[in-house]
């Protein structure tokens, strides 16, 4: 395991499970996702609740689950990490008095739970006994380790730990009214030796494998009915899933349908990849909620709190550093090359374009104005004067304009219009450089951030290397940074499930996005994404939601895989006289910069279901 502090790259470590000691965790944690649970405590539906916390590869589940481990809660005080205790207090994991009201119970999932479901092995009834028996088993053992941390003990030493339910467990045999933590120990194990052994040798025991009926384990494993040295540990467990992608769809169903059907009311929280979704979970805004249990969308973090998270974890990362060089400070916004000769260039195209207007004569004075000024400024205000010209286009009016009247036209907008686009426009200029602009690369993902950072300080711990008395990242450094990153990413898409048929799909809408924003008249500004009416009609739609109709399949798949692997994200609209639902389909920033799109969020077009079924077809 990598120690971080002798690290010279701390945005390289990005997995929390690869953060070694649990204070380093803590330094390294930004307590922004928090709020996403303060959001469903402040409704009272976060504890008592099954709670599913879904997010795209790198969104931080597992650093959001590990917060709530017992070595970690044990750590976080008043002193020593108040910020992170406040928030705790709030949501009732800990007292103000420091003591751990609230735990985790953690279970991370692994592929041998879906081998349990070989039909050539047994049948349904047994795949599904089974399975509950080592899933009841592994809380089991999994609640015990929580235990012991919370008591500061080792396993030697769980025969102080006492188990005292309100009435006897049936499945742990003998009826006893309360059991030592050993002799669950020595249930659980057995339970899971049994499993595993049949799993390797596909030979069941001599003795039999006692399976389960029920999700038993998450009732029976109440805080309150362990003790140590006649003490409570805590008053309540959270237990946490993670990796609940690796199960199969079936053995989840298992697990929602016997906390609901059970009425359990313990706190679970289930924590997956997007991709194992149903199409019409991720596609569909009203599928999801208002069933048994919450939804929790890391990605949907505000742009608010994601600038602070990210702003907060490049400050903490750049700390804890071995050569603590802030990369925020080093990340310059002002270059030192000499555009001339692309600004000129850009200039005579832009006056070639107004020449073939209906409306040139109008400003012909304004042009001519304008071809004394400097390079950029003469660049940016006949781009400027372009987009105006071709929204007003029509035959010349009485007067020309003059001079200080379009400059007093185009100040309002259109010269921020024309300075969002001549960097992408002119394909020679540093585009992407910048502390906002790099947090608004990462699209909400915080692994995202870190790997486009983690390249960033690699570049600057080797400039400080060459010359130590200046060593910043100039805009062009960090825009090829950018260049490379996107385009090493966009290989990798081809490797995916379906990896040719989004590649072609990504192409077509950035081809498209392209085509709308970098038109003369740049009409609603940067467009980088798309919409589609909820509910269709129609040769490509039937009463109901468009992905619903078999005609829309092969689109609805791929669009679930582009949202699961964090290449779009999807934001409800609605609009027009009858408040029609509209889905928007963006693209992530990242695939902004491969176009060279502004880092603009907002502009989308409606798009046929006919027109995006051909795109989601055009590759094999």
């Amino acid at each position: 395991m990598i120690d971080i502090m002798n690290y010279k790259n701390p945005f390289a470590i990005r997995a929390s499970e690869r953060i070694e000691t649990d204070e380093r965790f803590l330094e390294l944690f930004s307590v922004e996702p928090l709020s996403y649970l303060e959001d469903n405590h402040a409704k009272d539906s976060l504890w008592g609740t099954m709670t599913y916390i879904l997010s795209s590869p790198g969104a931080g589940k597992t650093t959001l689950l590990r917060l709530f481990s017992p070595s970690v809660l044990q750590r976080v005080t008043a002193k020593s990490h108040n910020v992170i205790f406040k928030k705790l207090v709030k949501l009732g994991v800990k007292d103000i008095y420091e003591q751990i009201q609230k735990c985790g119970v953690y279970l991370l999932m692994g592929r041998d739970y879906e081998f349990l479901e070989d039909d050539e092995l047994f049948g349904r009834r047994e795949q599904r006994r089974y399975f509950l028996s080592l899933l009841n088993a592994r809380i089991v053992l999994a609640t015990l380790k929580t235990c012991m941390t919370l008591a500061g003990i080792k396993y030697t030493a769980l025969q102080d730990i006492i188990y005292t339910p309100e009435e006897p467990v049936k499945q742990f045999g003998e009826l006893k009214e309360s059991y030592t933590g050993k002799e669950l120990l020595d249930w659980a194990t057995r339970q899971e030796r049994k499993v595993c052994e049949f799993l390797d040798s596909f030979v069941v025991p001599a003795d039999g494998i006692d399976g389960n009926d029920e999700l038993f384990a998450l009732d029976a494993m109440k805080a309150e009915w362990f003790s140590y040295n006649g003490k409570p540990l805590c008053d309540d467990f959270i237990f946490q899933i993670d990796d609940a992608h690796k199960l199969t769809e079936r053995q989840k169903y298992i697990i929602r349908s016997e906390v609901a059907e059970r009425r359990i009311h313990a706190t679970l929280w289930i924590a997956e990849r997007l991709e194992t979704l149903s199409t019409e979970d991720i596609l569909s805004d009203n599928n999801i909620q208002g069933r048994d249990y919450q939804v929790v969308k890391l990605e949907m973090l505000s742009q608010r709190l994601f600038n602070q998270m990210a702003k907060g974890v490049a400050s903490m990362r750049s700390k804890v550093s071995y050569d603590g060089v802030d990369l925020f400070t080093y990340l310059s916004e002002i270059s030192t090359e000499n555009y001339n000769a692309a600004y000129n260039e850009a200039s005579k195209r832009y006056f070639a374009q107004l020449e073939k207007l209906a409306s040139y004569p109008n400003y012909e004075t304004c042009i001519k104005a304008i071809s004394q000024e400097d390079p950029y400024d003469r660049a940016m205000h006949a781009r400027a004067m372009l987009i105006y010209a071709s929204r007003e286009d029509s035959a010349p009016r009485l007067f020309e304009y003059d001079y200080q009247e379009m400059m007093g036209i185009l100040s309002k907008d259109y010269n921020d219009y024309a300075e969002e686009l001549l960097p992408g426009e002119i394909g020679k200029l540093p585009q992407y450089y910048g502390q906002q602009t790099l947090i608004d690369l990462s699209s909400g993902n915080i692994e995202q951030f870190l790997s486009i950072a983690s390249k960033m300080y690699e570049m600057l711990l080797s400039k400080k290397i060459m010359d130590t008395a200046r060593y910043d990242l100039t805009p062009e450094d960090q825009d090829k940074i950018v260049s490379d990153y996107c385009k090493s990413h966009l290989e990798d898409i081809k490797q995916l499930k379906r990896g040719n048929r989004i590649y072609a799909f990504l192409m077509h809408l950035i081809e498209y996005c392209r085509e709308q924003t970098f038109s003369p008249f740049y009409s609603y500004r940067t467009v980088s994404g798309f919409a589609v009416k909820e509910e269709n009609t129609g040769q490509y739609g039937q009463d109901g939601f468009w992905f619903q109709d078999s005609a829309n399949e092969e689109l609805a798949v791929l669009l679930k895989d582009c949202m699961a692997n964090n290449l779009l994200y999807k934001v409800p609209r609605t609009q027009g006289k009858k408040n029609q639902n509209w889905a928007v389909f963006y693209l992530n920033e990242w695939l902004c910069a491969y176009a060279h799109l502004p880092l603009r969020r907002g502009g989308w077009r409606k798009l046929s279901l006919y027109r995006l079924n051909q795109w989601a077809h055009s590759a094999k």
